[in-house]
């Protein structure tokens, strides 16, 4: 059986220095009364500043979350509420990826830190939540939410380009498979540019099943087959 490349892992390293203080904000300034004041670095795994990277702070008691999207220095900054630990997350292809927590306590005085977070996108991502209706090319509700957050992720990287890959079991004709893996391919791209305004930016590719990853001979098997994958062209 032909087996397809496996998913490559994001890499992730991250520094937390609390109370390391780097560009922070006047001592006087009235908001450390309520909040603490973070501070992010955002590279590559090679050290290159990464723009348009969205940062997510979700407050452990609140659930409420905040962001930041890094600019051209891969530098972004938040204030977040006294009083709460914070799971730290990036936005990557298709989810949020959790990496570390921040404790922000409710005590006077500036609370103040410095993190510096290195990654690389993963180069493949199997959309598991992205399902079309049996034999069609027309989307389910439940892949809008990880569509979306592929979506947001192409407005922010300007440099992003995406191909999206569709492929199917072995069942039936196959060059009906490899029709209907291109127009869900295409289906996806449809989505994806009408959130994003990123349309030049997305290729589409129908595999067929050409690329299985699993056993056709049992319905898991094919169900794992059956699958949307997001390759990262260029970052």
């Amino acid at each position: 059986m032909k087996k397809s490349p496996n998913s490559v892992l994001l890499a992730c390293i991250l520094y937390c220095m609390p109370f390391f203080v780097c560009a922070q904000p006047d001592i006087k300034d009235s908001r450390y009364l309520k909040s603490g004041f973070v501070h992010c670095t955002i590279t590559s795994m090679k050290g290159i500043p990464k723009q348009g990277e969205t940062v997510v702070f979700e407050g452990e008691k609140s659930k409420k979350q905040v962001q930041s999207v890094s600019d051209s220095k891969g530098i972004c900054d938040v204030w977040l509420p006294k009083g709460d630990v914070y799971l730290i997350k990036v936005l990557t292809v298709g989810k949020e990826e959790d990496y570390s927590s921040i404790e922000v306590p409710d005590k006077p005085g500036a609370f103040r830190g410095n993190y510096s977070i290195q990654f690389d996108l993963p180069t493949t991502v199997t959309l598991d939540d992205v399902l079309f209706e049996t034999g069609k090319s027309v989307l389910k509700p439940s892949s809008f939410p990880s569509l979306l957050k592929v979506a947001e992720l192409l407005k922010h990287k300007k440099g992003l380009v995406i191909e999206v890959v569709g492929h199917t079991d072995n069942r039936g004709d196959a060059a009906a498979n490899m029709k209907l893996s291109l127009q869900r391919a295409q289906a996806v791209k449809a989505y994806l540019a009408e959130h994003s305004g990123a349309a030049e930016r997305i290729k589409a590719d129908g595999r067929g099943a050409d690329e299985p990853i699993a056993d056709n001979d049992s319905e898991e098997g094919r169900k794992l087959n059956r699958r949307t994958e997001i390759h990262v062209l260029k970052e």
